[in-house]
């Protein structure tokens, strides 16, 4: 099979947008790299189609009109090339090896046969086209609040699920039952691979949905590694869907946004416990009190 690689250079303000219009494009995940200070190139991949086409306008266009509304997309430069399956795949391997999270989580490829250190909880992962891999600050941080307030019991909700490496570290790490939701079927599909392989799949749940819509129970822990124009819509709800002193972890927020993000939640009841904070990246770690 054929895909596209779309690969867009811009400034650091516009990496939460560009990366929106990629994902609502079905790129099926994106892959983030720094290439020099102050840029970042996002990729993603369309497969070979009628529509290609089409798409691709699409997003050149809705990229170029980011100028317009006041956004530094600094070069906006969008460079694409036909790949094999097999190459681009092989080449993601080659760069994801194993790595280790926090003070036990071993996040390793399922194809690496590296023997983690005693004692680690690993995390056998292949993303396919999810996002999720666990090498971006987002995802670091979150594994981060799971280790911290996964203590064994927990229900928790993983919102964005990608890959469902949150959610199959949470269960891993003792909770009672993991509830993993996304709205790409090519990433839902993924995750439940993932989730069998890592033989969790008696505690968590993969389900195709948006956000938290028609869940109707709370969680101890909330996870969410979305990006911060999704993130308004989902902390105005947040206290409806976490018990009283459950913890709610809000990632993929660039330091730009902190302080819109911070009066959203306020405003839904939800209290700011701690900031991680990684690169120009950063997660709230939010409480609803009892």
């Amino acid at each position: 099979m054929k895909w596209v690689e779309i690969t867009v250079t811009t400034a650091l303000p516009a990496v939460e947008a560009i990366a929106d219009i990629l994902l609502e494009s079905r790129t099926g995940g994106i892959v983030e790299e720094s290439t020099q200070p102050g840029l970042t190139q996002l990729r993603g991949y369309l497969p070979v189609g009628p529509a290609t086409m089409v798409t691709l306008n699409a997003i050149c266009s809705r990229v170029q009109a980011l100028k317009t509304l006041g956004l530094d997309t600094g070069p906006a430069h969008i460079e694409t090339e036909i790949v094999e399956d097999s190459g681009w795949a092989q080449a993601w391997k080659n760069h994801f090896t194993p790595f280790a999270v926090g003070r036990r989580l071993w996040i390793s490829p399922t194809w690496d046969e590296t023997i983690p250190p005693t004692g680690a909880v690993v995390v056998a992962l292949d993303p396919g086209m999810a996002f999720g891999s666990g090498l971006h600050a987002s995802t670091q941080m979150c594994l981060s609040v799971i280790e911290e307030h996964v203590r064994g019991g927990e229900r928790v909700f993983d919102v964005g699920a990608g890959s469902g490496i949150l959610s199959i570290a949470a269960a891993k790490l003792g909770a009672a039952t993991v509830l993993a939701i996304d709205n790409d079927p090519v990433a839902v599909e993924v995750a439940r691979q993932n989730i069998q392989h890592n033989r969790v799949a008696d505690r968590v749940t993969v389900r195709l949905g948006h956000l938290l819509d028609g869940v109707p129970d709370q969680a101890n822990v909330i996870l969410a590694n979305l990006i911060a124009d999704i993130h308004l819509s989902f902390l105005a709800n947040g206290l409806t869907h976490l018990t009283p002193g459950g913890i709610l972890a809000a990632s993929g927020i660039v330091e730009d946004r902190m302080n819109e993000m911070e009066t959203v939640a306020r405003s839904a009841g939800l209290r700011l416990l701690e900031v991680k904070r990684d690169a120009e990246w950063r997660c709230l770690v939010l409480t609803r009190d009892a």
